[in-house]
């Protein structure tokens, strides 16, 4: 892929601490590219990531996540795209848990991810944890993806009802995050 100055597409991102006065544990990355071959198809990716509140070097993994996804995905021939942001967040993943065990300060070290990658006009998304994707078209807004928590799990299995979980105490319980110790497998789609 051909790395290119511009997204084919209006792209804006920014990123706020909130009010709490906490750290900023959130990392965003847009890379814009060109197929390579006669078409030079536009692709452009979006990868954020939000470094787990509370534990330590959440800003650290966050990081780590959106470039790596970012070079796994440059490096790629883009002809498997599901396949590759999976293989591109799973090598995320490896890369924090490997950073967190050479590094004290770093231990225990997590985040979550959501990355959007459009080519031509299909668009590929791949989630781990409770960062998400949602598709604006007019009025219409539509959670592309699922949250891999304790409360979105007791809703599934019928726990709890949705209206319960925004102040359940288990409400932020994330149950899939990069730099964990097993394997994250992402949930990915293609629209």
């Amino acid at each position: 892929m051909i790395l290119r100055q511009r997204s084919h597409l209006t792209v804006k991102a920014a990123s706020h601490a909130g009010l709490s006065g906490k750290n900023n544990e959130d990392r965003y990355a847009v890379c814009a590219f060109e197929l390579e071959g006669d078409l030079r198809t536009p692709s452009v990716l979006a990868v954020v990531a939000d470094g787990i509140g509370g534990h330590w070097a959440g800003e650290v993994a966050a990081q780590l996540a959106t470039e790596t996804i970012c070079e796994c995905v440059e490096q790629s021939d883009a002809f498997q795209p599901v396949r590759i942001l999976e293989q591109a967040v799973i090598r995320a993943g490896e890369v924090i848990a490997a950073s967190a065990q050479r590094d004290p300060v770093q231990f225990g070290m997590g985040t979550t991810c959501a990355c959007a990658w459009v080519i031509g006009d299909r668009l590929y998304a791949a989630s781990v944890g409770d960062s998400r994707i949602y598709l604006i078209r007019g009025k219409q807004i539509q959670q592309l993806t699922t949250d891999h928590t304790w409360v979105q799990e007791a809703i599934h299995h019928g726990a709890i009802r949705p209206e319960e979980a925004r102040t359940h105490p288990n409400a932020h319980v994330i149950r899939r995050y990069l730099g964990s110790k097993q394997t994250v497998v992402p949930d990915t789609r293609l629209r």
